[in-house]
């Protein structure tokens, strides 16, 4: 009975934090401020649906692939994030320095 409503409270707690970023990026005006939105949805809402979901399955491969699926999601966002920025500055003529590369 408590798995179950862990599972409700992760599941919950991560449809919240993806409702806010989906609906802060639906009011911002600008694309870049967009992009601000999508980290309460990678770092919070992914993390927290698979939570959610290890709890479901249980300890299973099912369970394995969702954990794989978001360290995938977590530690590559940041870096997409970055790089979607950078365009976007770019295309408005913004300064954006020399790559890091």
């Amino acid at each position: 009975m408590i798995l179950v409503v862990l599972q409700a409270v992760f599941a919950g707690l991560g449809v919240l934090a993806a409702a806010f970023g989906c609906l802060g990026a639906a009011f911002a005006r600008d694309p870049l401020a967009r992009l601000h939105f999508v980290a309460p949805v990678t770092t919070l809402a992914v993390p927290l649906m698979a939570v959610a979901g290890v709890i479901y399955f249980g300890i299973s491969l099912a369970s394995a692939t969702i954990v794989l699926t978001t360290l995938v999601v977590v530690f590559s966002s940041p870096a997409v994030t970055v790089a979607v920025g950078r365009k976007l500055a770019e295309e408005r003529g913004l300064d954006v320095g020399r790559s890091p590369e």
